[in-house]
């Protein structure tokens, strides 16, 4: 992995994840198998294990994504349906243990076919004007629901967040089983959406920039001609380019902007007994 010099090197983003909820909710403190737990977000999945030779991890972009951040989990299974009517009340939960307890954690209460979260954590970050994005686990998927994203201001926030999934399909029953990621998330050291407000954004046909025209219609060629190679059988069919994943471009030049292969997961310094 190349990675280069930078101005975050030099001044570490600050994450502090506190942990609202008492040990008690936590796996390990609990009778039972069921509890919240957290970790760095993990950057396999089940379907990209599945594909021939396992390609889906070929693609670099998608396997960064994956391990970007920290997940927490689902603390309880269950099963979930709901009637279809958009008012709060009209899903029934049926937890596999405690439904007492994490019915209080775990409910419908803004209606609409979305289930509820009240999370046991509030993280604060540094630098001001950071943020927090807040999403379902990357290229994981659920039939017949999916989860919502937001971006929380948690540079300035004292109050926890609740994570929420909405069920898509009125009468299908859906399962959450215990330890699954519930959500992942992100800390991003800066307000994106400052960011996106002040950008400089330009509109160009890819022709009017010659350099790089240059460099994609180099790549558009060896790409036909890798493909080619493949049908031909001059190229083994699980044989790839791997051009962006070394980092250079269709020209051959390296990258110098940070090139990242694998995410790191920073040391979490615990000032109180691991949950």
């Amino acid at each position: 992995m190349t990675q280069s010099p930078s101005q975050s090197t030099a001044n570490p983003m600050q994450v502090v994840i506190y942990q609202i909820a008492g040990d008690e909710m936590f796996r390990g403190h609990r009778p039972g198998d069921a509890g919240w737990e957290w970790s760095w977000a993990d950057w396999q999945r089940d379907w990209m294990d599945n594909s021939a030779s396992k390609f889906a991890y070929r693609c670099l972009p998608l396997t960064i994504a994956n391990q970007a951040g920290w997940w927490v989990k689902n603390p309880v299974g269950f099963t979930a349906t709901w009637s279809g009517r958009p008012e709060p009340g009209q899903i029934k939960i049926a937890f596999d243990s405690e439904p007492g307890l994490w019915s209080q954690w775990i409910n419908d209460q803004f209606g609409l076919g979305i289930i509820t979260w009240n999370t046991p954590f509030l993280f604060r970050t540094k630098p001001e004007g950071s943020r927090l994005l807040v999403c379902g686990p990357l290229n994981y998927f659920k039939h017949g629901i999916q989860p919502l994203t937001a971006i929380v201001e948690s540079d300035w926030m004292n109050m926890s967040f609740t994570m929420n999934w909405k069920i898509t399909s009125a009468g299908a029953t859906i399962r959450f089983d215990r330890g699954e990621p519930l959500f992942q998330a992100i800390p991003l050291a800066s307000n994106i959406c400052s960011d996106l407000q002040d950008a400089q954004v330009t509109y160009m046909r890819l022709e009017e920039d010659p350099e790089v025209a240059k460099a994609y219609t180099r790549w558009k060629e060896m790409r036909t001609e890798f493909h080619a190679q493949k049908r031909s059988g001059q190229v083994k069919p699980g044989d790839w380019q791997k051009d962006y994943f070394q980092g250079r471009d269709a020209l051959g030049r390296e990258v110098t902007s940070g090139h990242t292969t694998k995410i790191t997961p920073p040391a979490v310094k615990f000032k109180s007994p691991k949950p």
